[in-house]
């Protein structure tokens, strides 16, 4: 397995700095990586890197970087023969793929491409996000009057499907980032997955790679806020050696 990174625009042999300091992880620790050029017209070609001055062969690729839309996730599976298919990776990247598997697990939610009436009475609130990003400040919902203006507000185009979900309020500092492999579920420092959410990763097979993000209610009771594809998602309360050794070691093997 290869770990591959984007590199800085026009400088394909530098990685994103973002990235540089799970990239040497990987160097450091015999890991096989490469660097993806995204110059030339969002062109994806391999950089890899050895410790002889031949380069390893290509096998199956794990990305680690940036979001990418559906179409520059296709010109990377055109490139590189990624273990992740653009099928699979939008399956855990965009809310359209996961939430229908989970839905018992995580807050009633609903699709929206035209501002639906909904229902506000007693002070009842939603969160309003994309099927990827939620919309920061703008994203709880307390009148329909909101709901139809966040088209014009956030400036999206007339068919943008929006993400709507019941509100509801969490136990603070108690949100949690999983990762799974293989329905292997890895948490940080020791980290388990609620007995209760355990139903929620069979419900996910056959994803390779994905993330989990756990919370509790005011009550106690865990949910599942959100699924992501485990090659975009950040590491939120894990180190990198943590997360090197736990999760890139347990893709690799």
């Amino acid at each position: 397995m290869h770990f591959v990174y984007p590199c800085l625009p026009y400088q394909p042999r530098t990685v994103d700095p973002m990235w540089a300091p799970e990239y040497e992880w990987v160097r450091a620790n015999g890991l096989p990586t490469g660097l993806v050029d995204m110059d030339n017209g969002r062109v994806w070609i391999p950089t890899l890197t050895a410790s002889s001055s031949t380069a390893t062969p290509l096998a199956q690729v794990v990305y680690r970087g940036w979001m990418l839309t559906a179409a520059e996730y296709d010109q990377l599976a055109r490139s590189l023969p990624l273990a992740v298919s653009p099928v699979e990776y939008l399956s855990s990247h965009q809310a359209t793929g996961w939430y229908e598997a989970v839905a018992t697990y995580t807050f009633p939610s609903r699709f929206l491409t035209e501002p639906a009436a909904l229902d506000f009475a007693a002070g009842r609130r939603y969160f309003v996000k994309g099927l990827v990003k939620s919309f920061g400040e703008d994203s709880v919902l307390t009148s329909q009057q909101q709901l139809v203006g966040i088209w014009q507000q956030q400036e999206l185009p007339a068919d943008t499907t929006l993400f709507v979900r019941d509100y509801v309020d969490l136990k603070p500092a108690s949100e949690r980032r999983f990762f799974v492999v293989r329905g292997q579920v890895l948490g940080a420092a020791g980290a388990v997955l609620p007995e209760a959410l355990l139903a929620a990763v069979a419900a996910l097979q056959p994803r390779l790679f994905y993330s989990l993000d756990v919370a509790e209610t005011l009550t106690g009771q865990p949910v599942l806020v959100e699924v992501g594809d485990g090659q975009v998602s950040d590491l939120k309360e894990w180190s990198v050696a943590e997360f090197g050794s736990c999760v890139l070691r347990t893709l690799a093997a």
